[in-house]
């Protein structure tokens, strides 16, 4: 029973001095992370005029090659598939800004 109630304490002792130091933890990393300029690059690029361009032109050229292709294989059709969805992503970022709906404002 006193082992119990040592345990007890020890973990009760613990989170409390968890949550003492849990407000210099969070303010300590307000700097924000080392990849978040590498990634806004990405961003920027993957949702640029020209991307978005190219996968226009990507998009309505699948479409088209599903839609008259008489005979494609069925690695072609899984490659024009993953081409409209790369293009749909891409796209998907000015629909949604379209709709009026962005992305997590933080």
């Amino acid at each position: 029973m006193k082992r119990i109630d040592r345990n007890k304490r020890r973990v009760a002792s613990i989170a409390i001095l968890a949550l003492m130091h849990a407000g210099a933890v969070l303010a300590a990393t307000s700097g924000g992370l080392p990849w978040d300029g590498p990634v806004q690059t990405l961003q920027n690029d993957l949702t640029g005029p020209v991307a978005t361009g190219i996968s226009v032109v990507a998009f309505l050229a699948a479409g088209a090659a599903l839609v008259f292709g008489e005979e494609l294989g069925g690695i072609a059709k899984k490659a024009l598939f993953v081409v409209m969805g790369v293009a749909m992503i891409v796209l998907g970022n000015g629909f949604l800004s379209a709709l009026g709906l962005s992305g997590a404002i933080i």
